[in-house]
């Protein structure tokens, strides 16, 4: 078996796991505290990724481990020669929504090999929606394939941002054209955003700043899946902001933004 197969089976098993975890908190009530950035972090997502750490410690041991809430394990592969692989976690992407009660969140899982991200898993445990990829290996959603879309237009284009007063405070001119040129703009958003694009139900999604648990599963998923991923000025490696588009305008999109 190939061992990014291998891995993308642990993926999904374990996101699923703590994603279900956080669903027993969801719409109850928990401790929510502020983090030094201001942002907010709940019972959940600590929960849940102690449970993601856990499981991967005890699978792969000599494995690196990069998670929102516990920061960063790192792991020597001592014992066997050959590529060093990195998991990369965000226990409720959407922490916000998960508070307010919104559906939407999700729990991404990735795994890099080398500081490339070959897998990646985006699961939504209240829709129950799983979203994967391995490197060569296609995206699924719930098991079947799929595929972006196929428009052309930008004007027929469903747009998704996190964030709009985010993306205009930082991007004024280039946010409000492009919002202006697509069909559609809503802000149906973090994970769940990408994963619609990857299954052909949005067509671009913008995010002017991340951090890499954010961003590091949804590189695999939206090119297995046919789609274009870069940083906000159309660089291709990891960086800490995305473009995700069907591919059929992506140099059009990242053009609103290079000035």
């Amino acid at each position: 078996m190939d061992p990014k197969v291998q891995l993308l089976s642990f993926a999904k098993e374990i996101a699923v796991k703590a994603g279900n975890l956080t669903r027993d908190y969801f719409r109850k009530e928990y401790d929510i505290r502020s983090k030094i950035d201001e942002s907010p972090v709940t019972t959940a997502d600590l929960q849940a990724e102690s449970l993601l750490r856990s499981l991967i410690e005890e699978a792969f041991p000599h494995h690196s481990i990069i998670g929102e809430e516990g920061g960063e394990k790192n792991s020597v592969n001592e014992v066997e020669k050959g590529p060093h692989f990195t998991w990369v976690l965000d226990p409720i992407d959407g922490t916000k929504s998960f508070i307010k009660g919104i559906p939407l969140y999700t729990t991404l899982v990735a795994v890099l090999q080398d500081g490339v991200p070959i897998v990646g898993v985006i699961y939504n445990p209240i829709l129950e929606e799983l979203t994967s990829a391995a490197l060569g290996f296609g995206t699924e959603y719930n098991g079947s394939p799929v595929r972006v879309s196929d428009c052309e237009e930008l004007s027929k284009a469903w747009f998704q941002v996190t964030d709009p007063t985010s993306l205009l405070s930082r991007h004024p001119r280039g946010g409000a054209e492009l919002m202006t040129k697509v069909g559609h703009t809503r802000t149906w958003a973090d994970g769940h955003a990408y994963a619609m694009l990857a299954r052909g139900e949005a067509d671009i999604v913008i995010d002017p700043i991340m951090n890499l648990w954010d961003i590091a599963c949804l590189q695999p998923i939206i090119r297995e899946a046919g789609g274009t991923f870069t940083d906000i000025h159309g660089l291709p490696d990891l960086g800490t902001s995305a473009i995700a588009t069907n591919g059929k305008f992506h140099d059009q999109v990242v053009a609103f933004f290079s000035s």
